[in-house]
């Protein structure tokens, strides 16, 4: 077992504006670096971001233009935004007609919500097309298969 600490003193100020830090150790064992930041005090650490997909409503589908909407959200910090944007599949292929990109609304965590909708038709919906929703490296699936009711 290899164990080692450092320390890095700035203003808070001065270290906020340059987050992330590396930390990485080397020695003859190998070699491991890591992103750290400080928010400031009584801040809770970060937390990888968060990804849902939200299923059309049956209701919907009642309609007079028979469509609904696929709703994906993720949740995180700013940086976390901005470098997984959503994207959609539909039975793993990419989609792009129909997609509309939400704003990010902030929380009162200090976290970040963004998302996008996907028009989805009922004949779609009914045979079963697998709809996607993956941002970064995580990904979630829905179709009617899935859902329950």
């Amino acid at each position: 077992t290899f164990r080692a600490a450092s320390r890095l003193g700035m203003e808070l100020e001065e270290g906020k504006g340059r987050q992330p830090f590396r930390c990485r150790a080397r020695h003859a064992g190998g070699e491991r670096s890591v992103e750290v930041y400080n928010p400031g005090p009584g801040a809770p650490p970060p937390s990888p971001p968060s990804l849902t997909l939200r299923p059309p409503s049956r209701e919907d589908f009642q309609g007079p233009s028979r469509n609904s909407t696929l709703l994906c959200q993720i949740r995180g910090s700013r940086r976390d935004l901005g470098s997984a944007p959503i994207q959609w599949l539909r039975n793993g292929a990419p989609v792009r007609d129909g997609v509309a990109a939400l704003e990010p609304v902030p929380e009162p965590s200090g976290l970040l919500v963004a998302g996008s909708r996907l028009v989805v038709t009922e004949a779609d919906w009914e045979s079963g097309v697998v709809f996607t929703c993956r941002a970064r490296e995580e990904m979630r699936n829905t179709s009617k298969g899935m859902e329950c009711g």
